[in-house]
């Protein structure tokens, strides 16, 4: 079982409720500078085919999936938290080097780096 967190273009709203229903979010970038910018924050990542990368450390267990738009273009990154104290804070500090928010679905919400355990 895993907890899974959407990376994407989303709005600046303070919750997923308050996205319009007419919202479709943009491509996040292109394969290759993304993946460049998740082994800054990952270097243990694993790439694996074109689209996963895999992160285990003691406390760290992610796989992360990016949905391409096309060849080039990244639609979403798609986290798997299988587990780890520190994976939450993980995705957090992506975020922040992306310049992202996500879709949490264990809350239904915006994922908040403030209230981590909830989801996992």
């Amino acid at each position: 079982m895993s907890w899974d967190i959407f990376i994407q273009d989303l709005p600046e709203v303070r919750s997923a409720n308050e996205i319009p229903e007419d919202f479709r979010p943009r491509p996040i970038g292109e394969r290759e500078l993304l993946a460049a910018r998740i082994r800054k924050v990952f270097p243990m990542a694993e790439p694996q085919d074109d689209d996963w990368f895999f992160v285990k450390a003691p406390d760290m267990d992610l796989s992360l999936q990016l949905h391409l738009e096309d060849a080039k273009q990244v639609r979403y990154i798609l986290v798997h938290v299988h587990g780890g104290p520190q994976s939450a804070a993980g995705i957090a500090a992506l975020l922040r080097e992306l310049g992202l928010r996500a879709l949490d679905t264990a809350t239904g919400d915006l994922f908040d780096a403030a209230t981590l355990e909830d989801g996992l």
